[in-house]
C-alpha cells in the first residue's frame, strides 16, 4: 500500500535479517500471551490471533515468540509487547533484538531502570549496535546518573560508526557535562556541531547549556525530558523494523502518532491522508492530521482541519479543546477560550479543559476566574500538588491568606519537598502573623534548594517584612 512505501525506505536492506531465525535454545517459558481479543479492530484482531496461533503452535521458538511481540509493540500492546519480548529473550539467550526490543518496550512504560539495566543484556551480546548506547545514555540522564551516562556516550562516540550518529551523541555528552557543572566541556561539544533545524530537543539543550555559560538569546521551554524528546533523532534498523507489523486502523493510527513523535510528521501525513481515504469517517484521523500539520509549522491548515472536523463532529469535545489550544498559539486567546468552555461543556469532567482554561485566564490576569476554574475541576480529579499549589498562589493574589494556606499545606502533604509549595507557603504564613510555621517552612526550603531563584524571592521578602 502507498504508506508502506514511504515507511519501508529506511529498513529495507535489513529485511533478511528478520526473516532469518537464530539458532534457539529450549528454555521454560510461561505460555504466550493473547491479546487479540483487546481490540475491536476486526483486521488487527485477526492478525494478532493468527501470529499468537504460531507461538502457541511453536512454543520453544524465540523467532516466533519475538514476532508476537513484534506485533503487540507495533500496535500499541507496549506491556504485553514487553513481557513476550522477555519470553523470547529467555527462549534465546544469544539474539540481542529481544532484550533490545524490551527495553525500549519498559522505557515507553516509564519503566526506566528497568530498562536500562536490560538495554546492559542487549549490549552484552552486541557491543557494536550505536543506538543500545544512545537509548541507554538518555535513560541515565533522567535517572541522574549523569557519570554512568556520560561513560555511555562517549563509549558510543569511540565506535567505528560514531560519525553516523554525531549529533545525538554530542548532545546526550553535552547534556550529562552540564547536568555535572562542566559548562565549558558542554560548550566545547556543542560547538562541534550544528544544532539548527534539528528537533526542538536539540534547541532545549544548546539553550540550558548556553543559559548556564551565561549566552543570551531568545529562548523558549528549557524543560527537557530526554525519554520523549530524543525520538527520531537517530537511524534504528531493529526498532524500525516493528513497523511492518502494524495492522488495522488502530495499528497504523498508532504508528502515524509515533511518526510524529518521533519528528517525521512530513510522513505520518502522508499516512494519515491514506487512512483518511480509506476511513472517512474516523475521528481520530482529523486530530492526528492537524497534530502533524502543527508539528511541520503549518498551523493555519491545521486550525483549519479541526474547523472542518467539527462539522463533521460537532460534540467531539476533544476537538474542541485542541481547536482551543491552536487557536490560542495562533493569538486568538478568546476564542480559544469559548472551545475551552465548550469542551468543558459536553465532557465535564475532562480535566486538560479546565488546565487550559485556567492557564490562558491567568495569563490574562484574569486570576478570579482561574481559579474558579481550577475549583471546580476539584469535584472530578484526584489530589494532586500543581492544582492545590495554582489554588494556594490564586487565593494568596486575592488576600485569602487562610484559603491560600489551606491549599498549600495540601500540596505541601502531597509532596513535601517541593520547594515551589514551600516558598509560597511560608509567605502565606507570615500574612498570617505564623511567624514560628514561616520560619521553620522557609528553613525546609532552603535546605532544599538555597539557590533556587523562587526561594531567594521569598526569602528577600520575609526579610523585607521583618520575619528574617
Amino acid at each position: 500500500m502507498p504508506q508502506h512505501v514511504i515507511l519501508r525506505f529506511g529498513f529495507i536492506v535489513y529485511s533478511l535479517y528478520w526473516l532469518i531465525g537464530c539458532a534457539e535454545e529450549t528454555k521454560e517459558v510461561p505460555d504466550p500471551i493473547d491479546a487479540s481479543l483487546e481490540t475491536e479492530d476486526l483486521e488487527l484482531r485477526q492478525f494478532v490471533g493468527d501470529m499468537y496461533a504460531k507461538a502457541v503452535e511453536n512454543p520453544t521458538s524465540a523467532l516466533h515468540r519475538g514476532r508476537l511481540g513484534l506485533v503487540y509493540d507495533a500496535n500499541g500492546f507496549t506491556e504485553v509487547a514487553a513481557i513476550t519480548y522477555g519470553q523470547a529473550r529467555t527462549l534465546d539467550t544469544g539474539d540481542m533484538r529481544w532484550p533490545y526490543l524490551e527495553g525500549l518496550a519498559l522505557a515507553r512504560q516509564g519503566r526506566i531502570e528497568e530498562a536500562a539495566h536490560v538495554m546492559d543484556l542487549a549490549i552484552e551480546l552486541d557491543n557494536s549496535y550505536i543506538p543500545s548506547y544512545l537509548a541507554k545514555g538518555f535513560w541515565l540522564l533522567d535517572l541522574g546518573e549523569y557519570v554512568r551516562a556520560c561513560d555511555t556516550f562517549e563509549f558510543a562516540n569511540s565506535l567505528d560508526d560514531a560519525v553516523r550518529e554525531e549529533v545525538p551523541i554530542a548532545l546526550g555528552i553535552a547534556q550529562c557535562k552540564l547536568e555535572l557543572g562542566e559548562i565549558d566541556a558542554a560548550l566545547d561539544v556543542l560547538g562541534a556541531i550544528s544544532v539548527e533545524g534539528l528537533p526542538p530537543f536539540a534547541a532545549q539543550v544548546r539553550d540550558r547549556v548556553e543559559r548556564a555559560a551565561g549566552i543570551s538569546r531568545e529562548r523558549g521551554d528549557l524543560t527537557i525530558d530526554s525519554t520523549s524528546q530524543h525520538q527520531g533523532m537517530w537511524s534504528d534498523p531493529i526498532a524500525g523494523a516493528v513497523v511492518e507489523y502494524t495492522r488495522g486502523l488502530s495499528g497504523e493510527s498508532l504508528l502515524a502518532q509515533r511518526l510524529i513523535e518521533g519528528e517525521r510528521a512530513d510522513d505520518a501525513l502522508q499516512l494519515i491522508e491514506t487512512l483518511q481515504e480509506r476511513y472517512p469517517d474516523e475521528r481520530n484521523l482529523v486530530e492526528l492530521r492537524s497534530a502533524a500539520l502543527t508539528t511541520l509549522g503549518r498551523r493555519g491548515e491545521a486550525v483549519s482541519v479541526l474547523q472542518e472536523g467539527l462539522t463533521s463532529f460537532p460534540d467531539s469535545y476533544v476537538i474542541r479543546f485542541n481547536l482551543g489550544l491552536l487557536l490560542e498559539s495562533v493569538g486568538q486567546p478568546e476564542t480559544a477560550l469559548h472551545h475551552f468552555e465548550e469542551a468543558i461543556r459536553r465532557k465535564n469532567d475532562f480535566l486538560p479543559a479546565y488546565d487550559a482554561k485556567a492557564t490562558l485566564l491567568i495569563q490574562q490576569n484574569r486570576s478570579d476566574l482561574a481559579r474558579k476554574a481550577l475549583e471546580e475541576s476539584l469535584a472530578f480529579r484526584s489530589p494532586d500538588v500543581r492544582t492545590y499549589y495554582l489554588l494556594g498562589v490564586l487565593w494568596g493574589g486575592e488576600g485569602d491568606w487562610e484559603k491560600s494556606t489551606e491549599y498549600l499545606t495540601s500540596a505541601s502533604e502531597l509532596e513535601p519537598d517541593n520547594v515551589d509549595v514551600l516558598a509560597s507557603l511560608a509567605l502565606s504564613f507570615s500574612e498570617l502573623g505564623r511567624k514560628d510555621d514561616a520560619l521553620a517552612t522557609m528553613k525546609r526550603a532552603r535546605e532544599l534548594a538555597p539557590g533556587n531563584v523562587k526561594v531567594m524571592r521569598a526569602v528577600d521578602t520575609l526579610v523585607a517584612n521583618g520575619v528574617l
